[in-house]
């Protein structure tokens, strides 16, 4: 039996590492709260840019706020494209403050799986997303270029206007300050008062708790489908240098399909036996590799 708990442990060591680093990278990006200064840190993540305890930017925040302020966003985009190249989604599994909140809440749930074709096919809609929300982005700067300001159009949003589906900047912007200057109510008096509450409030509450709630059925279903950033990244990871490999002499496919078991992203591992795993879903955390009692999955650069 102790040797079954040891074995146990010693193959899941990378996700040990992986939630470790998960843990202290949150505790980094949010350090602020611990007395650690803000850096110029540009990392291909969602972090939040209204939160004051924040130390470091993300990629795609960074990448608004230039664009709608009518700036060329050169660093934002050159960390999301060589990001992209080199190590695709990693930082989505390893560093992005929402997909840990997302792995704990699917890690106590009830993993449901979602068809192979479904689940690329909604990747599509990630995409999409990101493409609207560029062209947003590009409308505002255009307009700012040529002194016809349309922030007006987009109301609070016209900086960030992704923020209004983003979790993380609900969770950490919204609702930090919600709870900072104390709108909560208090009595039943203000109870009755939320109603009145604008409907972009409740409308990014809803998104919150569902971004976080369907978590319990399907794992990182928001970083699979909706995340801008995580579509955007997507597209280049398919190309990128550091990639998992499934050995065909090892792997016992279809007998075994572990790997495919575990995947929070829902990728059919087995569909890439002899080849690397070049799907746009794929975030390198490697869990397929912890599980897999043959060894036949390998990290290749």
């Amino acid at each position: 039996m102790v040797k079954d708990d040891k074995k146990s442990v010693l193959r899941c060591r990378i996700t040990i590492i992986r939630t470790a680093i998960q843990i202290i990278s949150f505790l980094l990006i949010f350090g602020g709260a611990f007395g650690f200064a803000a850096s110029f840190i540009v990392l291909p993540i969602m972090a939040p840019a209204g939160n004051p305890y924040t130390t470091v930017m993300g990629a795609w925040q960074l990448m608004e706020l230039l664009l709608t302020a009518a700036i060329f966003p050169f660093i934002a985009l050159v960390i999301i494209l060589l990001g992209s190249i080199t190590i695709g989604r990693t930082f989505c599994a390893w560093v992005c403050p929402f997909g840990f909140i997302s792995d704990v809440v699917s890690y106590i749930g009830k993993k449901k799986w979602v068809p192979r074709k479904t689940n690329q096919s909604l990747f599509k809609l990630s995409v999409y997303i990101a493409l609207f929300f560029l062209f947003i982005d590009f409308s505002i700067a255009y307009n700012q270029a040529i002194g016809q300001s349309i922030y007006s159009y987009f109301g609070e949003f016209y900086r960030e206007p992704s923020s209004i589906i983003e979790p993380s900047t609900i969770m950490f912007s919204l609702l930090f300050w919600y709870f900072y200057w104390r709108l909560y109510p208090t009595n039943i008096e203000a109870i009755s008062n939320l109603i009145n509450y604008s409907p972009y409030f409740w409308f990014r509450i809803i998104v919150l708790v569902l971004a976080i709630l369907v978590n319990y059925y399907i794992p990182r279903w928001w970083c699979r489908w909706i995340c801008p950033l995580g579509g955007l990244m997507g597209i280049g990871a398919k190309y990128k240098l550091m990639k998992v490999y499934v050995d065909p002499k090892m792997c016992l496919g279809a007998q075994c399909g572990k790997c495919t078991r575990v995947c929070p992203m829902g990728i059919n591992v087995m569909d890439y036996i002899g080849k690397n795993i070049d799907n746009p879903l794929c975030t390198t955390c490697l869990m397929c590799l912890d599980v897999c009692p043959y060894n036949a999955i390998k990290v290749k650069i």
